[in-house]
């Protein structure tokens, strides 16, 4: 089974809460192939991103919505196919209430046009409930780290048993 983090960080804040959803993947299912893609340096593998059943797209918070980057990525991506994959969002942002439930909702909706399944919430019995997605805070991000290997597991554990693999 392999999952794609691909994500867009402009200060190392968006980049660091992707490493902590691998660790969060690997931790638990440490069969299941990760590569974190970030788009910025061109890292994006078309063939791993394609075979991947999920997907988790990570943005920074820019006035209220995805980063220039990722909606570029998103509009110019036409010929990779994620189509059935299950797919999960998380964002940084300076603020929890800087509009980072607009910025979810905005890649989510790229997420279905692509026709990709979307992960949403977690086990009822986790401390920790993520409903349309993940948000850490630039001051937080360490004091956060755990919650985002929380949602990292759960995107693992919702594709093992979607896909079976």
């Amino acid at each position: 089974m392999k999952i794609s983090i691909l994500y867009v960080s402009q200060t190392g804040n968006t980049e660091a809460a992707a490493e902590y959803i691998q660790d969060g993947i690997l931790a638990k299912y440490p069969f299941i192939q990760v590569k974190l893609m970030d788009i910025r340096e061109n890292e994006v593998d078309a063939k791993f991103l394609e075979e991947s059943e999920a997907v988790i797209f990570g943005s920074p918070v820019y006035f209220t919505s995805m980063s220039w980057e990722l909606k570029k990525w998103f509009d110019q991506s036409f010929r990779i196919s994620l189509e059935g994959k299950l797919g999960a969002v998380f964002v940084t942002a300076q603020s929890a209430s800087g509009g980072t439930d607009t910025a979810i909702m905005e890649i989510l909706r790229h997420m279905l046009l692509k026709g990709m399944l979307v992960f949403s919430g977690t086990d009822p019995k986790s401390e920790y409930k993520f409903q349309i997605g993940a948000v850490s805070t630039a001051d937080n991000l360490d004091k956060d780290s755990r919650r985002l290997e929380a949602f990292g597991e759960a995107v693992a554990q919702t594709a093992v048993r979607q896909f079976g693999k």
